[in-house]
């Protein structure tokens, strides 16, 4: 049984992870700047990511500091967690590995959590307008609109967003049947 602080830690430390993901993909794919939700993840982030921004710089509309910045708070949470545990012996070339393993995963549950959403919120509210589920549609539509490209919308019901969630699931079973296995060979 995980220790209640420990697990506290862990959801409080990941749901900053999507903070920084969500304000990286905001810029990314250029969502509206104004809208509530990119504000605060703008307003969560900012007193991390500005400092990083004069170390490193962003490239062709990407935002390098807030990969960067993810990628540090994981590797935090997972030394916490770690010492936590009460194991001192750390691997640290393992742990670098399972870090960008976490910050994929993280990635992955994000795009997850947003088409769940815009999928809930097509039932609930077809059609309205809500200033929050607009950014969601401007971060999930690119994902999803790839998917609608190979099956269409029929008789007026769009599967893209469930083959989106299945390939995305496939994909993080991907990572730990194959790459998590192949890292703790590597790295022991």
């Amino acid at each position: 049984m995980m220790n209640p602080f420990s697990q506290l830690l862990e959801v409080l430390i990941s749901l900053y992870v999507t903070v920084i993901l969500l304000r990286f993909f905001l810029q990314y794919f250029r969502a509206d700047f104004y809208n509530p939700l990119s504000q605060f993840c703008v307003n969560a982030t900012d007193p991390l990511i500005k400092p990083l921004r004069k170390i490193i710089p962003g490239y062709a509309g990407i935002d390098f500091s807030s990969l960067v910045l993810a990628y540090v708070v994981i590797l935090l949470k997972l030394v916490l967690m770690t010492l936590i545990a009460g194991q001192l012996n750390i691997n640290p070339l393992l742990l670098v590995l399972i870090t960008f393993v976490g910050l994929m995963k993280s990635i992955l549950n994000l795009f997850v959590f947003l088409i769940f959403i815009r999928i809930i919120i097509s039932w609930v509210s077809p059609g309205g307008h809500n200033p929050v589920m607009a950014v969601i549609g401007q971060l999930s539509e690119p994902v999803i609109s790839s998917f609608r490209k190979i099956l269409p919308a029929m008789s007026g019901f769009d599967f893209a967003p469930m083959i989106a969630l299945i390939m995305i699931y496939f994909g993080m079973n991907v990572i730990d049947y194959y790459l998590v296995p192949m890292i703790q060979s590597v790295a022991s």
